[in-house]
């Protein structure tokens, strides 16, 4: 019969935990289970080739929390290992970021776990979360509503929350509770008891200590269906997540992501989900994404239109393409009357006109406009509404313009109009320059428009 420490050894070499690994750093409570965690990779560690260090964060949420330091401390004393520890109000820091207090001690841990793991340059972060943890967090997820990826549970190797640069790992996730403690006590250790365990207004205490015994009265095997149920999930994911990664964009702009419309349609709704944290991500943006805004999301889609808002990503459709980036608002502008011939410069653009050729520059758009069509001074402005040009042979509204030649609604916002008192001569939206129709024997002016930054 296999020991505690060789079961975990499988798992870590089935999950590939220790690749590359030369430093691991350990959270320890001092309960059974990270208790159990640091016990095993201690023996583990001349087999696997790394190095062992441990870690306590006091939440000080109890009186004697600082006791237990001393405790981890002690152990890890015992067993030559380094213990590192730290302390924070997570109380305080609840009130301030208005949530609750399971959220806000699970970010403050991570935060200073994430601190510590770059001062020790660790390659990674193990924590003693057990099977049993992880049936109650997919029955939490399940009662959130959470999807395919939230039912996957815990995964054995994963990005550290609020820090992804680095790897958080679950050693003893194959492992039951009964065994960590069975563990501990085989190695002449008595873990700590935390009596907030015990407190049933925490969620993941009343799931463990009073749903789960409900449900098991009816399905005494509750807990292996719910881990069942997060391998299918895991499996399935990889389909989703495959599925996200073959949804590309056809181009990066300084204005987001920009995409095929149907190919963001085709896409299943985590898969969706998927996508949208990839290029907030890219773009250094913080997605919130929940089911309502990615059914809203489907709706502007179908419509061929709209913008939809996931936190400070906005995801906008139009003329078939759809742009993930930041929310745009168009540029103020103050015209000015042109200098005909000579050079105007109005907000961060320069406008050239001459009767000469104008030789071309890199990032300048050149255009004519026809002498005898002009009425009145010239002018360079943004669109107004109601705005119109003569453009192949038809009186055009530059809103239809831009509809019939599918310039996006984000392009058009930054659309430069040179325009008399009648009509619109020229157009320079950030792809396209549209000129108004010339007689062919008529007299043109030249013109260069530039961005000046």
């Amino acid at each position: 019969m296999l020991s505690f420490a060789d079961n975990v050894a499988r798992f870590c070499e089935r999950e590939q935990l220790f690749r590359r690994v030369k430093n691991v750093l350990v959270a320890v409570s001092g309960g059974a289970d990270s208790t159990a965690c640091l016990l095993t990779l201690v023996e583990l560690r001349e087999r696997f080739g790394f190095e062992v260090t441990a870690v306590h964060f006091d939440h000080q949420l109890r009186p004697g929390s600082a006791a237990d330091m001393a405790v981890v401390r002690d152990m890890c004393d015992r067993l030559g290992v380094a213990c590192l520890s730290g302390e924070g109000d997570v109380r305080g820091f609840a009130r301030q970021r208005k949530m609750g207090i399971e959220e806000a001690a699970r970010r403050m841990r991570y935060q200073f776990l994430a601190f510590v793991a770059a001062e020790k340059r660790s390659d990674c972060i193990a924590t003693g979360h057990t099977a049993d943890d992880q049936a109650e967090t997919i029955l939490m997820r399940i009662l959130r509503g959470s999807g395919v990826r939230g039912v996957r549970g815990m995964l054995p190797s994963a990005p550290l929350p609020g820090a992804p640069a680095m790897r958080l790992i679950r050693p003893l996730l194959a492992s039951r509770r009964a065994d960590t403690e069975a563990f501990c006590a085989s190695s002449g250790i008595t873990p700590l008891e935390d009596p907030s365990n015990r407190d049933t207004a925490m969620t993941r205490n009343h799931l463990r200590l009073e749903t789960l015994p409900a449900l098991e009265a009816i399905n005494p095997s509750v807990r292996q269906a719910l881990l069942g149920l997060a391998q299918s999930a895991r499996e399935l994911f990889v389909g989703i997540e495959r599925a996200s990664y073959g949804a590309q964009p056809v181009a990066r702009t300084p204005v987001g992501a920009i995409f095929e419309a149907s190919v963001l349609a085709a896409l299943p709704n985590e898969a969706l989900t998927l996508v949208i944290e990839r290029e907030a991500g890219f773009f250094k943006l913080q997605p919130e994404v929940n089911r309502t805004r990615i059914e809203n999301l489907r709706v502007v889609l179908s419509r061929q239109a709209g913008e939809v808002r996931f936190g400070d990503v906005a995801v906008q459709v139009s003329c078939g393409k759809a742009r993930l980036g930041p929310p745009l608002a168009g540029e103020p502008f103050a015209g000015a009357i042109l200098n005909v011939p000579g050079a105007t410069a109005a907000g961060r653009w320069r406008v050239e006109l001459s009767s000469s050729e104008l030789a071309p520059r890199e990032g300048a758009s050149l255009a004519e406009l026809d002498v005898d069509s002009v009425q009145g001074v010239l002018r360079i402005r943004a669109v107004q509404p109601g705005d119109r040009i003569r453009y192949h042979g038809i009186e055009r509204k530059v809103a239809d313009l831009f509809a019939n030649a599918k310039v996006p609604a984000w392009e058009r916002l930054g659309v430069v109009a040179v325009a008399d008192s009648a009509r619109v001569h020229l157009l320079f939206t950030a792809t396209t320059t549209f000129e108004a129709d010339r007689s062919p024997a008529a007299d043109v002016l030249r013109l260069r428009l530039t961005a000046t930054n």
